[in-house]
């Protein structure tokens, strides 16, 4: 084995304190969750065990009492009694529990872990989503978290249930025969050994198999989403996408071939040493009863009580050693939560906008400045802006231009503070944006993304962005019809309260591209922003309707600051300035008419764009 493979299992393994902390941690954030599942976890583990317990006693008492000369039946009718009571009460608790109960404080735990894990993805980082370990820890602990967290549950429960039997199943075996506890005994330990390397396993194949998995889950969300079906039935997108699901399949396929052989080799083992450790017992017990040093009831009762020992110590064993595989996969959602964001909030409420601006301000991306600290010079880094300086005041109206890759969309992201500049400050009122709360920034900035999303919901619940009260209804359709979407809205029988897609309602209706681009615009409209930007908030339309809505939305936004980005000029005219990016650097900047004069870069792109609409 090589250094390296040494390591890594090393790294694998969790020292015993770790796993004990990592357990107690998911204990409490059941605890914290759903108190009453802890309460009945103890409750659940202590009867079971009792019962159990209890079970066995009779059991062997019920036996012996056979072996007596004389035995009355009063007292054999009595063990029955006890030992059919203890049946029937433990089956009602257990009816009760794992079919009314469990079920109730399982879905509870789960909609309360779940709604932490989006909570906190929430407050992560735009650059989080970057980068594709981030998408692992979080699939991973979407998946686990709720799984893993019932599995320490019960484990804990079962491992008091456990102690409590063998407690007295041990006692009594030493009645019996010392031999055969210390046969028990090895067996055990040698399954848990085993049931140990078995989860390590099991764990490194997850591992490998989850970005696998993630991938063909991405697949099936393309292949059944309406979104995609005109681009797959039209391209070899389609084609190459199932290219890709095969390979997964395959790869993930070898990797269950080259875990399962492992597997197999053990359970052969295991299965070998569990039957030795429970027939061997029963053999020497038979050469007692033989030569005579042991009677049939006790024999009985013997046979019984080494075989739910052999089961209590092998499952004892089982459950414990898991402790160890649920740390590591409880490690993965500490992980996840364990995750800070660097953009956080200042101190300071914003005040009503005054400027925006931008001194001397770079970006790349996560993954390029990760490379960079790798790279030998810096002008391997990849930025989206470099050295970016301008000022934007209160009530202008700005257009941002540039071929794509221009950078345009970054700086939508930094002025709403969704990154932070790798290098230089963006200002808000003359202070840097560092300074201020996050959510009182993006009060007052409004923002259609170039990729904005509909969701599977009403216009109305679109274009707040959530639940709509009474008193928003009016301010929805005020919005819609800034957007230019009045004509649709009236063609609509249940106006604003439409569902969108048919993803969740039959009757929902599918809007167009121009269409759904106007609900995505009408949500600057629907709350008293500030600063607009519309990041290419007519792509979807036609050059008529483009200028149309373009007209309106200056019109409404007379009293408002407003930056438009594009790649296409209809607007730049409109504005009182242009802002003309290249590779990611501000070439240009003045006045349609300044521009032209100066013959530069957007001049040249405005008679390319008017030539196109002349022929």
């Amino acid at each position: 084995m090589s250094e390296k493979s040494k390591k890594d299992r090393k790294k694998d393994k969790l020292p015993p304190l770790q796993i004990v902390k990592y357990n107690f941690f998911m204990l409490k954030k059941i605890a914290q969750f759903t108190p009453q599942y802890i309460f009945f976890m103890f409750v659940t583990g202590i009867i079971g065990g009792v019962s159990r317990s209890v079970s066995t006693v009779f059991t062997y008492a019920l036996f012996n009492a056979l072996d007596r000369p004389g035995v009355n039946f009063r007292e054999i009718a009595t063990y029955l009694v006890l030992i059919i009571l203890t049946d029937v009460v433990l089956s009602i608790f257990g009816a009760w529990y794992f079919q009314y109960y469990y079920p109730v404080m399982d879905r509870n735990l789960q909609h309360k872990m779940h709604e932490e894990l989006f909570g906190h993805a929430l407050k992560m980082d735009l650059a989080c989503y970057d980068d594709p370990k981030f998408y692992n820890d979080y699939v991973w602990a979407m998946d686990e978290s709720k799984g893993r967290a019932v599995q320490v549950l019960e484990d804990v429960g079962r491992i008091i249930t456990y102690l409590i039997t063998l407690s007295t199943l041990i006692t009594l075996m030493m009645q019996v025969d010392m031999i055969v506890g210390a046969i028990l005994l090895a067996g055990c330990i040698i399954n848990a050994v085993m049931w140990e390397i078995n989860n390590k396993i099991y764990f490194k194949k997850n591992e490998k198999l989850k970005p696998l998995r993630r991938k063909n889950s991405y697949v099936n969300r393309i292949f059944h989403l309406a979104d995609h079906a005109k681009e797959l039935r039209v391209s070899s997108a389609g084609d190459n996408l199932e290219e890709m699901y095969s390979e997964n399949v395959k790869e993930i396929v070898r990797e269950e071939i080259k875990s399962g052989k492992k597997v197999y080799l053990l359970r052969i083992i295991e299965n070998f040493v569990s039957v030795t450790a429970r027939f061997l017992p029963v053999v020497l017990l038979l050469v007692k009863l033989y030569d005579g040093s042991a009677q049939l009831g006790g024999f009985v009762a013997s046979i019984n009580i080494i075989w739910n020992l052999n089961w209590s110590m092998y499952d004892l064993a089982k459950n414990i050693l898991r402790m160890q595989d649920n740390a590591q996969y409880v490690g993965k959602y500490i992980k996840f939560l364990s995750y800070t964001p660097n953009i956080t909030d200042g101190p300071l409420a914003a005040d009503p906008l005054e400027s925006i601006e931008l001194r001397n301000v770079s970006f790349a991306y996560t993954s390029d400045t990760e490379n960079a600290e790798k790279a030998e010079d810096e002008k391997e880094i990849k930025y989206s802006l470099k050295n970016v300086s301008f000022k934007i005041k209160q009530g202008e109206k700005v257009a941002i231009v540039g071929y794509n890759g221009a950078g345009k969309t970054t700086l939508t992201k930094l002025i709403m503070r969704l990154y932070d500049p790798t290098e230089g400050q963006v200002f808000y009122n003359g202070k840097p944006m560092t300074e201020y709360k996050i959510a009182a920034l993006r009060e007052r900035i409004g923002t259609v993304f170039q990729d904005y999303k509909i969701f599977a919901a009403s216009i109305a619940e679109n274009v707040m962005g959530g639940e709509v009260e009474e008193n928003d209804r009016e301010a929805v359709t005020d919005a819609l019809t800034k957007a230019t979407f009045s004509d649709k809205l009236s063609s609509l029988p249940k106006g604003i309260d439409t569902q969108l897609t048919k993803e969740f309602s039959e009757d929902g209706t599918e809007l167009s591209g121009g269409e759904a681009q106007k609900v995505a615009i009408a949500r600057i409209f629907a709350r008293p922003y500030e600063l607009l930007i519309m990041d290419e908030p007519s792509s979807a339309l036609d050059p008529i309707a483009e200028y149309k809505l373009n007209h309106t939305i200056l019109e409404y936004s007379e009293d408002k600051t407003v930056i438009f980005i594009s790649h296409r000029l209809s607007t730049t005219r409109m504005a009182d300035r242009i802002l003309m990016f290249d590779g990611g650097c501000l070439i240009e900047d003045g006045s349609h008419e300044e521009l032209m004069k100066k013959g530069g870069k957007y001049a040249e792109m405005f008679r390319l764009q008017a030539e196109k609409y002349r022929m």
